[in-house]
């Protein structure tokens, strides 16, 4: 004959429900997880999350037996999940090699930094001087920037060495700093 617990309705809406049955099924959930991932603190924080959800979600289940099964499936696929997920972060430290991601990290960081740096000083540049050099660095001859801007080719020649001893004096110091990390690198 069935108990009276198996038809009881479990309501995790209910503080003291949840509490009760929090009590009641941590221990033996940790050691079922603990056969998943080995590990006791992960378990713990993994299950922490678990319950920290159900009592967000507040359900309720027409008995314990349905309720047992939910826990342990739920521990049981959160296990899983957590393995899969360490194995893919492993392949990628793997694939890489944690010196090279850190240093593509640094390479990262540094170019975005200088293209920052190069982008404010063009800006800086007075607006006929821009025109001109970003025309050159589409690749147009003199010629072309002279017709499509309707200005001499000596403007022209004037603008971009102006353009050029302007960045390259704003640029001088990050020219020595990119030497200095190059080699340390």
């Amino acid at each position: 004959m069935f108990s009276d617990k198996s038809i009881e309705v479990v309501d995790l809406s209910d503080s003291k429900q949840f509490k009760a049955n929090y009590e009641r099924y941590f221990t033996a959930l940790k050691h079922f997880a603990m056969h998943y991932l080995g590990d006791e603190e992960m378990v713990f924080d993994l299950l922490q999350d678990f319950f920290l959800k159900l009592w967000e979600k507040g359900e309720s289940f027409k008995n314990e037996e349905v309720f047992k099964v939910y826990l342990y499936r739920g521990v049981r696929n959160n296990c899983l999940t957590y393995i899969r997920d360490k194995k893919r972060a492993e392949k990628r430290l793997e694939d890489y090699g944690s010196d090279e991601v850190e240093e593509d990290f640094v390479s990262r960081v540094i170019e975005s930094e200088v293209f920052s740096l190069i982008n404010q000083v063009f800006e800086e540049l007075p607006e006929s001087c821009k025109r001109v050099y970003r025309l050159s660095l589409e690749g147009k001859s003199h010629q072309e920037i002279a017709d499509e801007l309707h200005i001499a080719i000596n403007t022209i020649k004037r603008h971009k060495n102006n353009a050029n001893h302007y960045i390259k004096d704003r640029l001088e110091k990050l020219l020595v700093l990119m030497m200095l990390i190059s080699s340390d690198i």
